[in-house]
Formats: C-alpha cells, sequence, structure tokens
C-alpha cells in the first residue's frame, strides 16, 4: 500500500490516461521478488540469519539482559496473555497498542505504567539485537547496501540496465531502522509510518559522493545525516569503504 501511494503521487494520469471520473489515478507496474527469493529487503528471513538470532537471544550475555526486564516482562505477561521473555515479544506488541491508540480506542488500564515509554524503549532494543552482529548485519542490510553500491557504479559508467534515474524500495520500519545501525546515524526510535531513507549520488568537483537524508515526519521535513567517520558530502571511495565489512558473499543467506 505505501509503495501504490508513492507511486500515485509520482506518476498521477494526464487527461488521456483518466479511466474513472473523480479517482486520480493510474495503475503503475512495478517490480517484486518472492519473499523466499528476497535477499535484499528480507535478509532478516536467510537461514543463517535466523539461526543467528536465535544464537544471540539465548546467549549468556542477553539472557543476563532480558533478566533485568522479567518483572515488566511478567506484568506484560499476565495482562495480555501472551508469553513474554524478550524483547522481540514486546515489539509485536508495540505495533498492536500503537495501532489501537491511533485509532482512538481507550487502552486497557493496565498499560498506563508501560505505555508508551517503558514498552517502547524495549521495542526499540529489539533492533540492537537484530543487528548484534556483523553477519547478522551482512544479511539485513548487506544485500540492500551491495545493491545500492552496484546500482550506483553501475549508473556512473552509463552501464546500468535498464537506466534509471532513481531506484525506489518499499519495506518495512525495520528496515529503516537496521540500515541507519548499519550507516551509524541511528537515534533510537521506532520510524513513523511512511518515514524514508534517500541514498543520493552527487558529483561535486568531480568527485562522486553519497548524501544521507531521513524523513521520519517528526520535524521540519527530510534531515540530512552524517555518519561518524565521514562528511555529509561522503565520498564514494570512503563510503564503500566504510560499509565494506557489512557487504556479504552472496552465499551467506543459506538458500
Amino acid at each position: 500500500m505505501s509503495l501504490q501511494l508513492v507511486l500515485a503521487g509520482l506518476f498521477p494520469p494526464q487527461e488521456d490516461s483518466m479511466w474513472k471520473d473523480g479517482l486520480y489515478w493510474q495503475p503503475v507496474p512495478y517490480n517484486y521478488h518472492q519473499r523466499h527469493q528476497d535477499k535484499v529487503l528480507l535478509g532478516t528471513l536467510c537461514p543463517k540469519y535466523l539461526e543467528l538470532y536465535d544464537e544471540v537471544s539465548n546467549s549468556a550475555e542477553m539472557l543476563e539482559e532480558f533478566a533485568k526486564f522479567k518483572e515488566t516482562f511478567d506484568y506484560i505477561s499476565e495482562h495480555t496473555g501472551l508469553k513474554v521473555t524478550r524483547f522481540y515479544d514486546v515489539y509485536n506488541l508495540y505495533f498492536g497498542i500503537s495501532t489501537e491508540e491511533e485509532w482512538g480506542f481507550q487502552l486497557p488500564e493496565w498499560t498506563e505504567t508501560v505505555w508508551p515509554e517503558t514498552i517502547t524503549t524495549l521495542a526499540i532494543k529489539d533492533y540492537f539485537v537484530a543487528m548484534a552482529r556483523t553477519e547478522m548485519r551482512k544479511m539485513a542490510t548487506g544485500y540492500f547496501l551491495n545493491k545500492v553500491l552496484e546500482d550506483t557504479k553501475a549508473k556512473i559508467f552509463s552501464s546500468l540496465q535498464p537506466g534509471r534515474k532513481m531506484h525506489l524500495y518499499s519495506a518495512h520500519e525495520n528496515n529503516i531502522a537496521e540500515l541507519l545501525i548499519s550507516l551509524g546515524v541511528f537515534e533510537p526510535h521506532v520510524p513513523n509510518y511512511g518515514a524514508y531513507v534517500i541514498l543520493e549520488i552527487h558529483r561535486v568537483d568531480n568527485v562522486y559522493g553519497v548524501m544521507i537524508f531521513y524523513e521520519n515526519y517528526d520535524g521540519d521535513g527530510p534531515r540530512r545525516l552524517k555518519m561518524p567517520e565521514c562528511e555529509v558530502f561522503c565520498p564514494l571511495d570512503k563510503f564503500m569503504t566504510l560499509v565494506q565489512d557489512y557487504i556479504p558473499p552472496d552465499d551467506l543467506c543459506g538458500r
């Protein structure tokens, strides 16, 4: 749905393309991969990733971290009937409660002590569990970053087929959070509906570079982001070096 709305705004119908009075919309084709084939946006479904996520979640270090919040987990479990033992369980609950609130429903009384601050904080922690190891980052965001870099180099050398001015990807809020974590520019939050990241390629004084913009609809428009070890205009060679550790071998996914 998000993609369809964006495409409707980018490609409004002309008079000869109007097919229904009062409906200012025309069908716009797009490409997609089936879930089990999509490593670019769904690397977190890779068998190897799921294995590592389970390994991290059951590590002594993480179990110790979960234990710090046992009282809160037990409280939520008691009032929801859910088995809440880790951050991922709270992450899933976050969207149910936030949706009820957005639709104007009165939240249950028990939520008053844990919503929004506690549940939001615990939900955000799952993003960091999801990115706990370099190999996990390679699958969660590395296939996407590699696609961006390969397309960028092809565009620079006029070999991109088919030719494109822009590549547009539609995904989920966790894709955004995980990408921002890999780029070193994540400020803990749950991205809002419609949030997006723009990676722009510029040529300044004959040097190609990357500029990162982030829109979360919580301010005055898209913000320019600066990677910790680069400038706002990050030369492409430097950008590639900074993300190189997260570029995966093709067979890492395990499928």
